[in-house]
């Protein structure tokens, strides 16, 4: 008899470790590029942009010209029974300025959640992704990222 039972805590399981993964990765990638990184996220996924100094704006990377290393970096979208949340966001230096409040909410760009800088700094996020059933949780992991504490990952322990 085939038990295809364990199938949506296996997907669940590898979403964490993908989105962990390329946290790290988008990490090493903003140092060695010397460039600011950061990924865009939904509660059904997430995208990885860069900061254009010349337009001052976060920007899709073209990873189609970029070649297959890019493929990495590619848009990601959820399967519907994964949700992801962000409990704590990066907070940019000088966000709070009412200057800057009001040009961003004038030209209603985006600020990505996670934010890897070029001097190798993370400005500090926390996340969590659930599996879904039947619409309420049922398993939980919180992925956690300061420049302090590298990478963590936390998994729900089962009662």
């Amino acid at each position: 008899m085939l038990s295809l039972g364990g199938a949506g805590n296996r997907n669940w399981t590898g979403e964490v470790q993908r989105l962990a993964s390329l946290l790290q990765l988008v990490a090493d990638r903003a140092l060695i590029d010397k460039a600011h990184y950061g990924v865009m996220m939904e509660s059904d996924g997430y995208s990885v942009v860069r900061f254009d100094a010349a337009a001052m704006k976060w920007q899709a990377l073209d990873t189609e010209s970029a070649g297959r290393s890019a493929a990495r970096f590619a848009s990601h979208q959820l399967p519907e029974n994964i949700r992801l949340e962000v409990l704590e966001e990066a907070q940019m230096p000088g966000a709070e300025s009412k200057e800057f409040a009001a040009e961003r909410k004038e030209e209603e760009e985006q600020l990505p959640q996670f934010v890897a800088l070029s001097s190798g700094e993370i400005l500090p996020v926390e996340l969590a992704m659930f599996l879904l059933s039947d619409g309420d949780i049922s398993r939980g992991a919180s992925i956690s990222y300061t420049s302090l504490a590298g990478l963590k990952v936390e998994w729900q322990v089962d009662d």
